[in-house]
């Protein structure tokens, strides 16, 4: 299998292939996998007419999603999985790393009939857009009232379209948000999360133009305060990739997530705010934001004995 490096002049291909796949998981566009590539070696090919993406760590090979487009009425798509799933065994150093992440749960039962076994990766948060940009009712009332006293407390406040003039405050930003994390939580793997998340950040905010990011800015007198960078997963859903605000400064994540939504709610139905990442305090601040969609996501997985028997 000859595997060529995924950079981003593979955008158009990508999204060539990932937009002919209707789903409502936030993995399938080339943003939310690239802006990992400090962390991992991307690779792709196409087989059978399906894009086929590979992370690599180490010595050892995952997919961080399945080839697209999904078309599991296929037989050659399903010859397309075991293959994929084949090559990732047989390179690995470790066979057990192999997986396909990020597997919508329509589709488990088809996989399990191919053998594979499924244990759930995380819970995405989808929203409806009209919901999040209007707080109506008691239900958000807590985020309304926020909101309104920002306002009241930071007249000069501007909410403005990122400019690449912009990146080093926002990396900046980012910087004395994580040190605020850091200092108030002492769990090591919070913090080594906090560690791998700037790198993702420090890539996508470089590269947001080629990836297709929309972002948005907020200066309190003249200051960067607050910065918010998504893309489009299809023409309803909107992703929110990143979201960075001061801590000190009450009301201000509330400010900047209505303002965004008020902006796409003329474009987009639904709202993909992703995953909590298996963190307490994000899980509270989406769930109450009462998301009207919570979307599991699965990895699928072939044990030793079976990962002889894929041809």
């Amino acid at each position: 299998m000859q595997l060529q490096p995924l950079t981003l002049d593979h955008k158009p291909l990508f999204e060539k292939y990932a937009s002919q796949f209707s789903t409502k998981l936030s993995s399938y566009r080339l943003a939310p996998i690239y802006v990992w590539c400090n962390h991992f070696n991307f690779s792709w090919v196409v087989l059978d007419d399906y894009l086929c993406v590979f992370a690599k760590q180490g010595n050892d090979y995952f997919m961080p999603l399945l080839p697209i487009p999904c078309a599991v009425d296929e037989p050659t798509y399903l010859k397309t999985v075991r293959d994929t799933y084949k090559f990732m065994t047989e390179a690995n150093r470790n066979p057990q790393f192999a997986r396909i992440e990020n597997v919508p749960k329509d589709l488990l039962p088809v996989f399990n009939t191919l053998g594979f076994d499924h244990y759930e990766k995380e819970t995405e948060y989808v929203y409806r857009t009209d919901e999040l940009a209007e707080l109506r009712g008691n239900r958000y009332k807590q985020q309304r009232n926020a909101y309104n006293a920002f306002i009241t407390r930071n007249p000069s406040v501007e909410y403005t379209q990122y400019q690449s003039s912009d990146k080093n405050e926002c990396l900046e930003l980012y910087e004395d948000w994580r040190k605020n994390r850091v200092d108030k939580y002492a769990d090591p793997i919070y913090q080594a999360m906090l560690d791998d998340s700037q790198s993702a950040h420090q890539i996508g905010i470089s590269h947001a133009e080629e990836l297709g990011l929309v972002g948005r800015v907020v200066r309190i007198n003249g200051q960067l305060c607050a910065y918010t960078f998504g893309y489009e997963l299809n023409k309803d859903t909107f992703c929110i990739l990143f979201e960075i605000s001061d801590l000190k400064i009450k009301g201000l994540a509330q400010f900047m997530y209505r303002e965004f939504c008020k902006e796409l709610m003329a474009s987009y139905k639904w709202i993909n705010a992703m995953d909590d990442s298996g963190l307490e305090n994000i899980k509270r601040v989406k769930l109450a934001y009462n998301p009207n969609q919570l979307i599991p996501t699965y990895n699928i997985t072939r044990n030793n004995e079976n990962c002889t028997h894929l041809s």
